[in-house]
């Protein structure tokens, strides 16, 4: 097989194996068996482990492509004076939608997810100026806070769930954007979250 053919053919089960990663930890959690996510990505175990060492190398996949979307997103929104505000609602749905980001991203033996932490903080940073310049984030809220009341808003739903109670994403959702910024979050159209649609 030429060796064009065997890079295509590489680099197409790395991005099946990630996009299978991050459909099956949606479903059964990051403890997912490595036999499932093979499966969805219809390539054998040996395959799997030619890419991936290991479930937190799979996971670390995942969340360097949500990095990446995020840094496009922030560069996106670079001249906007909201771009603060329109990039947290954006990763505040991201964790609604996939909540064992939080679970991974809490493992404290995590030593390689430093720098995609840098690199998440990089992002936002320039946007968090921008937006309390225009007076649009509170004086006090640093980039820290706006990252931090992520899964401040995971726990709270996690919370929700353990007790049997209505999903509150919406409120949940309202009440950091009061705590983040002097918008009223009422002006804009909050997204159904996922239970809902």
């Amino acid at each position: 097989m030429p060796a064009t053919s065997t890079r295509r053919d590489v680099a197409r089960n790395h991005e099946r194996l990630v996009s299978a990663a991050r459909e099956v930890f949606a479903r059964l959690g990051p403890d997912a068996p490595l036999e499932e996510i093979a499966r969805a990505a219809d390539v054998s175990r040996t395959t799997l482990h030619r890419h991936f060492t290991d479930r937190d190398a799979l996971a670390t996949a995942v969340l360097q492509e949500n990095v990446a979307d995020i840094e496009a997103r922030a560069a996106a929104l670079a001249d906007s004076d909201d771009g603060a505000v329109e990039l947290f609602h954006y990763m505040f749905d991201v964790q609604l939608r996939a909540p064992w980001l939080a679970r991974v991203t809490a493992r404290h033996d995590r030593t390689d997810l430093g720098e995609l932490a840098r690199r998440t903080t990089a992002a936002i940073e320039p946007l968090v100026a921008r937006a309390r310049a225009r007076g649009i984030v509170h004086a006090s809220v640093t980039t820290d806070d706006v990252l931090l009341s992520l899964p401040m808003a995971m726990a709270a739903h996690a919370a929700d769930a353990l007790a049997a109670r209505p999903h509150r994403p919406r409120r949940i959702r309202e009440i950091l954007h009061r705590g983040l910024f002097t918008t009223d979050p009422s002006d804009r159209a909050m997204p159904a979250p996922p239970e809902e649609e």
